[in-house]
C-alpha cells in the first residue's frame, strides 16, 4: 500500500506528470523490493525522445550551410564568367571598330603589303606620253597574291576589283580619298574631272586611271602621286 502511494498510479506527484512522460516501470504485480537505493534507478522513470530527433537537426543545419556555399560559389563563377566574356567581346567590337573603313572590315595586312608592293614595282624608265597605271596596279595585286593579272585599261579596273573577293567597295566622298588606308584602290572614269588638294583643277585621260592609296595621303601606280585626285564620281576599293 505505502509503495503504491508513493510509485504506483495513484500518486498525485505522478498523475501530474503521467501526460507528459512515458513511463518506464516493472508492472506492479511482478515488483521485487530492491536491496538498496542505488537499484531504485529502475522504477525511476525516463524520458523517451524520438530517435529521429537527436542527430537530424546539426546534420540538415550543414546540409542547408553546404547548398548556400555551393550556390554562392556557383553564383559568383558565373559572374566571373560573363565579366570576362563581356570584357572579352567589349575588346573585340572595340578592335573591329578601328579597322572598320567606310563599314568595311579593312585588312591591314594586305593593304600594307599591296602598298609597298606598288611602290617597289615602279618603272625607272617611264613614259609620260604612254602611262601605264593600270598595269603596275594589276602587278602589285599579283605579287601580293591578291588576285590573277586580267587585261584591260584604267577605267575596267573597277569590273575586275568587282569581281575579286579580296576588295570591296564603298562610296567616299572626294574630300575623304585622300585619308584613305594603305592598300585601298582608287578608279576613275575617262575624262573625269577632278580637283587637287591645292585647290588645282585637272581631267582624267581617255583610259581612265588607277593608283593605290600609301595610307599617308599619297597614291602610285606607275607614277607617285603626292597628292590623290578628288572627285565624288571615283570608285573606292578596300582590301578585306
Amino acid at each position: 500500500m505505502w509503495f503504491n502511494c508513493i510509485y504506483g498510479y495513484n500518486n498525485p506527484f505522478m498523475n501530474f506528470f503521467s501526460p507528459f512522460m512515458n513511463f518506464n516501470f516493472m508492472p506492479m504485480n511482478t515488483f521485487m523490493p530492491f536491496n538498496n537505493i542505488w537499484q531504485m534507478n529502475y522504477f525511476t522513470p525516463h524520458f523517451m525522445m524520438p530517435s529521429n530527433t537527436v542527430s537530424i537537426f546539426p546534420r540538415q543545419k550543414s546540409i542547408d550551410n553546404l547548398e548556400k556555399r555551393l550556390a554562392t560559389t556557383s553564383s559568383d563563377s558565373n559572374k566571373n564568367t560573363v565579366e570576362k566574356e563581356t570584357a572579352v567581346k567589349t575588346k573585340t567590337e572595340k578592335t573591329e571598330n578601328v579597322n572598320l573603313i567606310h563599314g568595311v572590315k579593312y585588312n591591314k595586312q594586305k593593304g600594307e603589303l599591296l602598298a609597298k608592293n606598288v611602290v617597289e614595282g615602279l618603272p625607272t624608265d617611264r613614259d609620260p606620253d604612254n602611262p601605264l597605271c593600270a598595269r603596275y596596279v594589276k602587278n602589285a595585286i599579283v605579287r601580293s597574291g591578291l588576285g590573277p593579272y586580267i587585261n584591260g585599261n584604267g577605267e575596267y579596273c573597277k569590273y575586275i576589283l568587282r569581281a575579286n573577293k579580296n576588295f570591296k567597295e564603298v562610296k567616299v566622298k572626294s574630300s575623304e580619298l585622300a585619308t584613305l588606308p594603305a592598300g585601298s584602290i582608287i578608279v576613275y572614269d575617262a575624262f573625269d574631272k577632278y580637283k587637287n588638294s591645292d585647290g588645282s583643277s585637272g581631267q582624267i585621260g581617255k583610259d581612265g586611271h588607277v593608283l593605290i592609296a600609301l595610307g599617308d595621303g599619297r597614291g602610285c601606280s606607275d607614277i607617285l602621286e603626292d597628292t590623290i585626285p578628288q572627285t565624288d564620281r571615283a570608285y573606292t576599293f578596300i582590301p578585306v
